[in-house]
């Protein structure tokens, strides 16, 4: 079965964005620890210049050729009628057709998605290094709150990719005592060394504290604390740490 360009074009709008999100960096698939991995935002432009030859190719030499054979059996079909009708055959060629607009329209597309998606799964680099103690009353500069929550050089933030027990107004008292666990081990981790601040689409949440995910040598730090039981994955609301 002949692929025409309109199938071609479909199957590229499918396969074209799920073949540029293919973790392509090895790496980094093994500095993150196999969870997420980071993906090259060089090879996923590639990717969409390849999926644009692959296209303008098939434009530009795929011809809607006639099939085999219709010359003769018309030449046949007129010679047995006894000749009423004079045909002089006329060699035919196929019009060329010009570039469509989807030739430049989805790998353009799957360029700008996949760069994009690439840059943001790109981990940031460990620029930061500080002291952490635990928070206190009065002003706040660089300490750890709770679990998921600390102020570094006099900014609030919010660890967004993860929700830690509340110490404040826990419901129970198993959670109380995981969110106290959860702040130490936060604190921990923020002393153990360099770690990078990444922004996410939203830049700070209701209560102005800064929403960013923390990682260390390309992994998250919120997903360690989640992998050692002292937080939930973030999914857009609480979950219950009681019972």
């Amino acid at each position: 079965m002949r692929v025409v360009p309109s199938q071609l074009s479909r199957r590229a709008l499918v396969l074209g964005p799920l073949l540029l999100l293919v973790p392509n960096d090895a790496k980094a698939r093994r500095r993150s620890g196999g969870g997420g991995g980071s993906r090259s935002p060089f090879a996923l432009v590639i990717g969409g210049v390849l999926v644009c030859a692959i296209l303008a190719a098939n434009s530009l030499f795929g011809r809607n050729l006639s099939p085999k054979g219709t010359g003769k059996k018309l030449r046949a079909s007129r010679e047995a009628v006894g000749g009423f009708t004079e045909f002089n055959p006329v060699k035919r060629t196929a019009p060329r057709r010009g570039l469509s607009p989807w030739v430049f329209m989805l790998p353009l597309a799957g360029i700008v998605i996949g760069g994009a998606y690439g840059w943001a799964t790109v981990p940031p680099e460990d620029t930061i290094s500080a002291s952490f103690p635990i928070c206190a009353s009065g002003a706040r500069i660089t300490c750890v709150v709770d679990g998921d929550t600390f102020w570094f050089e006099g900014i609030k933030y919010r660890i967004s990719d993860i929700d830690t027990p509340e110490i404040s107004e826990p419901r129970c008292a198993e959670e109380k005592a995981l969110g106290e666990q959860a702040k130490i081990r936060l604190q921990s981790l923020l002393n153990a060394g360099a770690f990078g601040l990444k922004a996410g689409l939203r830049d700070e949440d209701k209560y102005g504290r800064k929403l960013r995910e923390v990682y260390r040598g390309g992994r998250s730090l919120g997903a360690q604390l989640v992998d050692e039981g002292l937080a939930h994955h973030w999914i857009g609301f609480k979950q219950s740490w009681c019972g």
